[in-house]
């Protein structure tokens, strides 16, 4: 009789894997911001015009990072600061 082979006990645990963050890309939307000076909040749904006269334009935005849901605190926000005016009335509308 043959002996009987040795229990070689409980199989080794697989690597952990490493994750790796995915790269930010970059994000090739842009978008216009207008603005609209008035003296009393009135805009409804046809007024004033919702096309560019008589709204000024102030910049053209392009996003620098796409967001993904899901990422929490690690989301790269993009910001851009933008100056108005000079502005002759109570308030404005921005679109």
């Amino acid at each position: 009789t043959h002996p009987a082979p040795a229990d070689p006990g409980p199989a080794p645990l697989p690597r952990p894997r490493r994750l790796r963050r995915a790269a930010p890309r970059p994000c090739k939307e842009t978008f216009t911001v207008f603005y609209h000076e008035s003296d009393a909040d009135t805009a409804t749904a046809t007024h004033p015009p919702w096309m560019e006269n008589p709204y000024v334009k102030v910049d053209t935005v392009a996003a620098e990072h796409l967001a993904r849901p899901g990422r929490g605190a690690g989301a790269r926000v993009n910001r851009k600061v933008l100056r108005l005016g000079p502005l002759s009335r109570a308030g404005f509308y921005l679109a």
